[in-house]
């Protein structure tokens, strides 16, 4: 029997109020947080530098960020394509997929996204996978970093999550439920939040460019793993250049999901977590280059 329990929604809960609880606590009163908690909670540059015999040994290197990228972006191609054949084509949604939606959002999930939108969002989101996948493995130049490997998992977690959220609550995708696909249906709204959506993205790689730059030479070649201060592009105005685009991104994906009762939760998790990824940046950045501009802001330009 399928329980009825929204276990992406509960999941995503956890994660935000886990990440936002502890990084309040990292800020507030670092010192008296046990090595094990700030080992396990902080990673990259600013990742703890005391050893803990426990948690140096479920470190894996930062640059597996990649595979999240080469899972998730032939997920997300191959949901776009059952997404189309089901809509344009008339297919039949195969039914491990509806078991798999029901067991991650209940057996009770409601059509409340109408057809275009989960179109169009679920293209949006396979154009981020596969630009990052790109970006992963063809741009980045990562350092000797380390990350836990809580860190690993969720970001597995994160992926599958939304594709859940885009398609489980979605027309078509819920059982004995008839839908219609008419382009009229879509607002400029929708319009200008997917075009804002791909320059989010735009400026992302861009920033990531910019990035890979300061560890190479004219040639392309990589002559260095150190870190120095980015600038150009969106990182003359923040700190979180990259982490300011991800939140434009999935706040676009909530205005064209609004009337989703668990995508929103997949925002919530974005905005606490690249937030506090930026503000850790950002005090690493500060405290390690003295030189580091002043006016520049953490995430979000002229602002905070």
């Amino acid at each position: 029997m399928m329980m009825n329990v929204n276990l992406t929604k509960w999941t995503f809960i956890f994660m935000s109020f886990s990440v936002g609880f502890v990084g309040f606590l990292m800020h507030a009163i670092e010192d008296y947080i046990p090595l094990l908690i700030r080992k396990t909670f902080r990673y990259g540059k600013y990742a703890e530098k005391k050893d803990h015999v426990l948690v140096n040994h479920l470190e894996l290197p930062k640059r597996w960020f990649s595979h999240f990228y080469i899972f998730a972006a032939p997920v997300a191609a191959v949901s776009l394509v059952i997404l189309v054949n089901r809509y344009f084509f008339g297919g039949e949604l195969p039914e491990v997929v509806r078991w798999l939606l029901d067991f991650q959002l209940g057996s009770s999930r409601k059509p409340l996204v109408s057809s275009e939108k989960c179109f169009i969002a679920m293209s949006l989101i396979t154009i981020q996978c596969w630009k990052r996948l790109y970006e992963t493995t063809c741009v980045n130049v990562f350092s000797n970093a380390r990350i836990n490997i809580t860190h690993y998992i969720v970001g597995y977690v994160h992926y599958i999550g939304t594709f859940t959220c885009i398609l489980g609550e979605s027309q078509g995708f819920v059982k004995d439920f008839r839908f219609t696909f008419h382009w009229t249906n879509l607002t400029s709204l929708d319009y200008s939040s997917a075009l804002i959506f791909l320059s989010a993205s735009y400026f992302q790689l861009h920033s990531n460019y910019i990035l890979s730059s300061l560890r190479k030479d004219r040639k392309g070649t990589v002559v260095t793993k150190s870190y120095k201060i980015p600038k150009g592009g969106l990182f003359n105005y923040v700190t979180g250049a990259l982490q300011f685009t991800e939140i434009i991104m999935y706040f676009m994906l909530t205005i064209i999901l609004w009337r989703s009762s668990t995508y929103h939760y997949v925002f919530l998790w974005v905005l606490i977590n690249q937030m506090q990824t930026a503000a850790d940046s950002h005090k690493w950045y500060r405290s390690t280059f003295k030189d580091y501009p002043k006016d520049r802001k953490i995430c979000i330009p002229f602002i905070l």
